[in-house]
């Protein structure tokens, strides 16, 4: 698609990327945005300006008739509503449409790597960089996720407008509300970890969400494998629906409970399990991994996971039967290494330096992430924000000195369920100190903490404004030997800023003592 008049509607995560991919290809582009310029979020201004440097040109304030007289053809963003006015405008116009799936297919052609992609709610970016831990060790690794703060679809097109895509394989997570614009990507494998329910202000209902993280299913291609955990209820529910698949988990039973309705663990028979595991507490853990014979995604006849001799015959790897030793901890990296030691064995990569290589890794930012010691008091922070992955965070763990729990609000643009929340911490603090601060509006909300501590009650709960003062206050009430952990959506969305309260904290604490 080349030298034609491309009017595309939405300025954010689905239309920057659509409009600067389409622009590289010769098209004039013009991007209409209901919003205000000045209304925008700041990182969406800064490459906006960027967009319009580069010849890009924008529209604020609304949708007008004469930017569609105007086109050839139009791109609409797909969380844009169906009865949203720019629908009415163009309804009567004979306009060439573009679809999300013409953009990925576009760039799909330009894109001449293998491509991993990770879904699902918890686990996927500790487990994306799993897998580039273990790609980098031998190849140059393209990666995006919450790390490195770009979407799939923005930062693959802002390395091919700037001429650096380069690499020989690339892995990224999907997130959940922009993964229609992944369709026509072709990914050799992927993976989705789990299906809890999260993020459901974004969606119709639970069901949405999770089709919606299904969609993974349909970019792999012809002789790709999709990798699933057999633990998770949602994701088992589905599995009939997919044919090239590797499951894997550790053989526990979960319950998941959504507005009136229950999920369990289906019995499955899983291709690579957990066994034997030993949790180390914040130490790691060391497991056996067990697997049978499980297929690959390379020929072979030619061993290429692009089959060069055009005869493909899908190669097979294992048993096996290894212990494996984590330097993270939790079960829950037990989940993200078995997805992660699958990935590489059906890309090829030998069982010893599989091994060799997840035990050198040493976890992500914002993962049981150290902040300082105090007086014998350490300090972490974590990025567990809804019920179920704070339980997953402390199963096996064991702190026996005691735990203190500091909480950014659990509400972000989404609303959780934060009595839920209140109480699932609950179980494992000896105390809670919630903050109001909303991390990602900025806003102080003092009702959404005092429903954790009703949630948390009779454990010893205290209501502050912010993670600065959460921190100062839970030093001021621990002892040596108690452990700090920070959680919240905020050390995802805010990470910096909350990493710079808590460091605060503990020097100001320090110097006050």
């Amino acid at each position: 698609m080349r030298n034609k008049k491309i009017l595309v509607v939405g300025a954010g995560n689905a239309g920057r990327p659509a409009a600067k991919l389409l622009h590289h290809l010769g098209n004039e582009v013009l991007v209409t945005e209901i919003k205000e310029f000045e209304k925008l979020p700041l990182k969406a201004k800064k490459r906006i300006k960027k967009m319009q440097e580069s010849g890009i040109r924008f529209h604020f304030g609304g949708h007008h008739p004469q930017d569609i007289e105007w086109a050839d053809a139009i791109f609409i963003s797909p969380n844009i509503p169906k009865d949203s006015v720019i629908y009415k405008l163009i309804e009567k116009k004979d306009i060439e449409y573009i679809t999300p799936s013409m953009i990925g297919s576009m760039l799909n052609s330009l894109i001449k790597i293998p491509m991993v992609g990770v879904a699902g709610t918890d686990g996927k970016t500790t487990t994306t960089n799993m897998i580039k831990h273990i790609l980098k060790g031998k190849h140059a690794t393209i990666s995006f996720s919450s790390l490195e703060d770009s979407l799939v679809i923005e930062g693959l097109v802002d390395l091919l407008v700037e001429d650096k895509l380069e690499g020989e394989f690339a892995v990224f997570e999907l997130p959940h509300g922009t993964i229609r614009m992944t369709q026509g990507l072709e990914l050799c494998a992927g993976i989705i970890t789990t299906l809890t329910p999260d993020h459901l202000d974004e969606f119709k209902d639970y069901d949405d969400y999770i089709r919606r993280n299904l969609l993974i299913k349909d970019l792999i291609n012809e002789r790709g494998l999709l990798i699933l955990n057999g633990d998770d209820p949602i994701i088992g529910g589905f599995i009939d629906e997919i044919d090239a698949r590797i499951i894997y988990g550790l053989g526990r039973k979960r319950l998941v409970e959504f507005h009136g309705r229950k999920y369990v663990t289906r019995p499955l028979s899983v291709d690579v399990k957990a066994e034997e595991i030993k949790l180390k507490g914040l130490r790691g853990s060391e497991f056996t991994f067990l697997s049978g014979r499980i297929p690959t995604v390379l020929c072979e006849r030619c061993g290429s996971i692009n089959c060069e001799c055009g005869d493909f015959k899908r190669e097979y790897v294992g048993p096996y039967e290894e212990r494996i030793n984590l330097q993270v901890p939790g079960i829950f990296n037990v989940e993200n290494a078995l997805a992660a030691i699958t990935t590489g064995l059906i890309l090829g990569f030998d069982i010893d330096y599989l091994k060799e290589r997840i035990g050198e890794f040493k976890g992500i930012r914002g993962r049981f992430e150290v902040m300082g010691v105090v007086d014998g008091v350490k300090v972490y922070m974590d990025a567990a924000h809804n019920p179920e992955s704070m339980e997953k965070l402390f199963e096996g763990l064991e702190f026996d000195s005691g735990l203190i729990i500091s909480l950014d609000n659990p509400d972000t643009l989404t609303v959780r369920d934060k009595f839920k929340i209140g109480k699932t911490l609950a179980k494992a603090a000896d105390l809670l100190i919630v903050s109001a601060k909303n991390e990602t509006t900025g806003q102080i909300d003092w009702k959404a903490a005092e429903e954790v501590a009703e949630g948390a009650n009779p454990t010893k709960t205290i209501i502050v404004e912010n993670v600065y003062k959460s921190i100062k206050e839970a030093l001021k009430n621990s002892e040596k030997g108690n452990i700090i952990i920070h959680m919240g959506p905020g050390v995802v969305n805010a990470y910096q800023n909350v990493k710079m309260d808590i460091r605060r904290a503990i020097e100001d604490y320090k110097g006050n003592r």
